[in-house]
């Protein structure tokens, strides 16, 4: 049901495959995709699968000894990693994510594919969360189909799958997965769009996941060509962490806006929301600044590093904490 083509205009067959495993339905559907294909001799890489221990259920160790057993049936080589989540830096579910990237980060190799099982769903679910909350165009875009991680690249080959493909499948195959309870908790934002708002849409409107998904990777093709034109038309101006102010007065506001935005973004610092912009504007912008203005901001989550915005000699001067 899953098709290989499609799979394969994403994944290299010829390079190792790493399935994040977590022992839940989703991801092992896709480390039992995979073995299917490495049974049918149409992978000439190494199948492997990696499991996080968070240690943050009474059952952690259960799902560890289970992923363990899955991939002993099968002949896969299985590695797991435990970690210790700091929650007083940002939230639990950052702080999980971003203990589980630094493991990935380090055990990827040179041409190393680590696979994810990220599905319409998650993304329905990421751009709704987001939405809510507030967010402009990037926020718009959902997770990425391929990225660089450490040495090695991160694919998410079933964007184009929704939740009920995966249990479809799941079912057809007899496969035994984990079942976390707390997923079902809509205590928390993210689980209450997944199982009360998408719910309710999807009852309505029985596609909305995909269609959701598919907007999301429209706008990530439009903000390419966004990004592409606005390094075409200023990219000159905007190299490195300096940044002329006359430069920028001479633009249009909407522009300058846009300038100032890209131009953080490609110094691979946290994007500041649309309040901080409108300080940055304030302060360097319709102000005469000087060497004491300062604008600060940072992400939550702790996903990009903190920065902050001074002036010297007629230059906004970008600053990482």
């Amino acid at each position: 049901m899953f098709d290989s083509k499609v799979f394969f205009d994403l994944v290299d067959s010829k390079k190792n495959i790493i399935v994040a495993f977590s022992g839940g339905g989703d991801s092992s559907a896709l480390l039992h995709f995979c073995y299917e294909l490495n049974q049918k001799q149409l992978l000439h890489g190494n199948l492997s699968a990696i499991h996080i221990n968070h240690s943050l259920n009474k059952d952690s160790d259960q799902w560890e000894d289970h992923c363990k057993k899955f991939c002993e049936e099968r002949n896969i080589p299985f590695q797991s990693h435990g970690v210790n989540i700091n929650v007083k830096k940002s939230g639990l579910e950052s702080a999980a994510r971003n203990a589980r990237y630094k493991i990935f980060q380090e055990i990827l190799q040179l041409n190393d594919q680590l696979l994810m099982a990220h599905h319409a769903d998650d993304v329905a679910e990421t751009i709704l969360f987001r939405l809510f909350r507030g967010t402009g165009l990037d926020g718009l875009q959902g997770p990425m189909k391929k990225r660089n991680l450490g040495e090695g690249k991160l694919l998410r080959p079933w964007l184009g799958y929704s939740k009920s493909d995966l249990i479809e499948y799941l079912l057809i195959n007899d496969i035994k997965f984990i079942s976390d309870e707390t997923n079902f908790e809509v205590n928390q934002d993210r689980n209450f769009i997944r199982n009360e708002v998408l719910k309710m849409a999807s009852n309505r409107w029985p596609n909305a996941n995909i269609q959701i998904q598919q907007t999301a990777e429209l706008v990530s093709k439009q903000k390419k060509v966004h990004d592409f034109l606005l390094h075409h038309q200023f990219g000159k101006n905007i190299i490195g962490p300096i940044l002329h102010r006359k430069f920028l007065l001479d633009l249009e506001e909407d522009t300058c806006v846009e300038v100032i935005r890209y131009w953080i973004k490609i110094n691979n610092v946290a994007m500041p929301n649309k309040k901080i912009i409108g300080e940055i504007l304030k302060a360097f912008i319709y102000s005469s600044p000087s060497a004491r203005t300062k604008v600060n901001w940072s992400r939550a989550d702790n996903d990009h590093k903190s920065a902050f915005l001074t002036f010297c000699d007629g230059d906004l001067i970008l600053n990482e904490k």
